[in-house]
């Protein structure tokens, strides 16, 4: 488990959804749009773990009932964490995880952790 190397690995965020600026700027009804769909998509996976799973299932049955039964029990809490709410990032673990992967070698240089993410569009 992830959480079991974090130690030398620090937490980061995944899935991470990325648009551009100019979407931003010029289209940020479809950015809250699009959030608000994820947000009650991932609202509703949290709360029915068993009906989130028989969703996939049925829509991709090659995954194997067993494998996603087991995740979606696992994944379904973690979904939010700790989070007041899902989707909800801070600065600290942007910044943590990027200077993790600068001090060995995956990127060149930290990224701006305050220009990486917004809170701004979560419902």
């Amino acid at each position: 488990m992830m959480e079991d190397w974090f130690n030398c690995i620090p937490d980061y965020y995944t899935p991470v959804f990325i648009t551009s600026e100019e979407t931003i700027q010029e289209r940020p009804e479809v950015v809250r749009a699009f959030l608000d769909a994820i947000s009650r998509g991932y609202t509703y996976a949290i709360q029915n773990p068993d009906d989130a799973a028989a969703i996939l299932l049925a829509t991709v049955p090659e995954l194997g009932e067993e494998l996603v039964r087991n995740s979606q029990i696992w994944l379904s809490p973690r979904y939010q964490a700790d989070a007041s709410r899902w989707g909800e990032q801070q600065w600290s673990v942007w910044e943590g995880y990027s200077n993790w992967m600068a001090e060995h070698g995956i990127i060149p240089e930290p990224i701006e952790a305050e220009s990486a993410f917004t809170n701004d569009f979560l419902p």
